[in-house]
């Protein structure tokens, strides 16, 4: 999907869940699905802020509680973990940051002072232009998309409409020239 895409269907989808008439539960992975809440409602006390893994009715005095459950959650607040006891940032994120046969004694150490998971955490450090979006600890963009374009979790994500640029930029470098017949 085009960053133009993803921003109309995650917009509809809010759109969907806000309608009094349907009686629905939208969960999704996409980081941006915050943002489009707070840009859609950001003063409403009718407020919606989706996240992986529900759907809390918050009012304005509580928006500040998304920075902590917002956006991408790989390594934040989950893992995941493979049938050999691999485990990863997140499902769609394919790196190996433990195995779980090895830390078994240690996890909650292994967890709080993993170099890999911590850089996840700190939406501070993240390049541009992920790094300065005021939407960052909201959202922080999808850091295993990052990670697939570039090889590098804290790179920008281009599937946001924020990092357009750098979307156009990766249909420029891999377009198949065209015959001439």
């Amino acid at each position: 999907m085009s960053p133009e895409e993803r921003e109309a269907l995650l917009k509809m989808l809010y759109g969907e869940l806000k309608n009094p008439s349907r009686k629905i539960e939208i969960l999704t992975t996409a980081p941006q699905y915050s943002r489009i809440a707070l840009m859609e409602e950001g003063n409403s006390k009718e407020f919606i802020f989706p996240t992986h893994f529900a759907n809390a009715q918050l009012g304005n005095q509580l928006i500040s509680l998304a920075d902590f459950i917002g956006g991408c959650g790989a390594g934040r607040y989950y893992i995941a973990m493979k049938a050999n006891g691999d485990i990863q940032p997140c499902v769609f994120l394919p790196i190996k940051v433990g195995n779980i046969k090895e830390l078994y004694n240690s996890f909650e150490e292994w967890w709080k002072n993993n170099k890999i998971l911590n850089d996840l955490r700190n939406k501070d450090i993240l390049k541009e232009n992920c790094g300065s979006c005021p939407f960052r600890y909201v959202c922080g963009g999808c850091r295993a998309r990052a990670y697939a374009y570039f090889g590098d979790y804290l790179a920008p994500d281009p599937g946001c409409i924020n990092n357009k640029e750098v979307y156009e930029s990766l249909v420029e470098k891999v377009k198949v020239p065209q015959s001439k017949s």
